[in-house]
Formats: structure tokens, C-alpha cells, sequence
């Protein structure tokens, strides 16, 4: 094979891989927590809600890489990502690392600098933050749907705000509008998944294996 017929190769598989679904039940995993934990806090304090889904995350880890060896591997075989890609990857990580420092100092300056009555700017900041992290998601990993999932976050805080400030939410309307950004997100991955199934030809699979430089 060529190196370009590789690269097609492995851009095919890497598409294929990140269309079956998973990476959006994950995701819509750790957007309930967002969902749920102001209601849990309530009971449990803010480290405990935070705390009690560290189980609830292994197991989904678990499930997805049991899908993935049993069902994905199978389907579309196994490649090692090109140097180009690895790269593109890397800069992905760093990227969202500082943006999460980013984040964090925000959220303490917002905390500690902002009266009561200003903190209405908080909901802002966050949708400012998600929209900006998966932009810059959808851009390197090449998903575009990954953006139009940091669109509707992005208008959860706000909307969540809007709300509880007109009295019909409690918890800043997070449990509401992350709960449907939650079920959306899970739903658009389980159609992805269930699209899937259907067998694909075992040696189309099996010629997938393999990688670039």
C-alpha cells in the first residue's frame, strides 16, 4: 500500500471509531453529573457529589472498553494512529489542560472577587469556557458534531440562570437544562451505536489493521 492509501485507511477507521457512539455516551456520562450533582449536594456537601460518581464513571470506563474490544475492534479492525495525528492529539490535550487551568483560576476570581449580587456573570463565564473547550475540541479531532454539542452547553448555564431567576428552577436551573443536554447527547449516541451494529465484512475489517509514519 501507498502512504497515501494509509492515510485514507487510517483517517477512515478514526472517523469510523469516533462515529459509533461512545464518545457520546461518555460524554453525556460526565454532563449528568452536572445535572445531578446540585441535587445531590444538597445531602451530601459539594466534595461528596462529587465523590459518589467516581464509581459511577469506572463503571461506564469498564463498559465502554468491554463495547470497544468486543464490538468495535471486531467491526473495524485495530490502527495505529500517524505521526500527524498522534501530534494533532497532543495538542489537543495540552490545549484543553490550559483551558481547564484557565477555568479554575476564573472560578476562583469569581468566587472570591465578584459581590453576591454580581454572580449573575458566572452562568457567562461557564458557557464562555464550554463553548470555547469544545470548539476547540471539535476543530482537532475532527467531529463536527462535537461543536454543535458545545452550543447546546454553552447555553445551559445561561438558560439554567434565566430560569432560576424567575423562579421556576431551583439549583440554578442546572438539573434542568444539563439533564436535557445530558439525555440529547445520550440519545444521539445510542442511534450512533445502534447504526453500528449491523456487521461490517471481516476482511475490510482485518485490512484496517495496521499504521502510517
Amino acid at each position: 500500500m501507498t502512504e497515501n492509501e494509509l492515510r485514507r485507511l487510517e483517517r477512515a477507521t478514526y472517523l469510523a471509531t469516533a462515529d459509533t457512539g461512545l464518545w457520546d455516551i461518555l460524554l453525556a456520562s460526565v454532563i449528568s453529573s452536572l445535572a445531578i450533582g446540585p441535587l445531590l449536594s444538597v445531602y451530601l456537601g459539594d466534595f461528596g457529589a462529587s465523590a459518589v460518581f467516581l464509581p459511577f464513571y469506572a463503571l461506564v470506563f469498564w463498559g465502554i472498553h468491554l463495547v470497544k474490544t468486543r464490538v468495535i475492534h471486531p467491526r473495524i479492525g485495530i490502527v495505529e494512529f500517524g505521526k500527524p495525528r498522534q501530534k494533532r492529539l497532543k495538542s489537543l490535550g495540552v490545549i484543553m489542560l490550559v483551558v481547564n487551568l484557565v477555568a479554575l483560576v476564573l472560578g476562583i476570581v469569581a468566587a472570591y472577587r465578584f459581590p453576591m449580587e454580581q454572580t449573575d456573570i458566572v452562568p457567562y463565564i461557564l458557557s464562555l469556557i464550554l463553548l470555547v473547550s469544545f470548539s476547540t475540541a471539535a476543530f482537532f479531532l475532527e467531529v463536527p458534531r462535537v461543536f454543535f454539542y458545545g452550543l447546546l452547553l454553552a447555553t445551559a448555564p445561561v438558560v439554567g440562570e434565566f430560569l432560576f431567576q424567575r423562579g421556576y428552577a431551583t439549583h440554578h436551573g442546572l438539573p434542568i437544562t444539563f439533564g436535557i443536554c445530558t439525555v440529547v447527547i445520550l440519545v444521539a449516541g445510542i442511534v450512533r451505536f445502534v447504526r453500528f451494529l449491523p456487521p461490517r465484512i471481516q476482511g475490510e475489517a482485518s485490512s484496517r489493521e495496521g499504521g502510517y509514519e
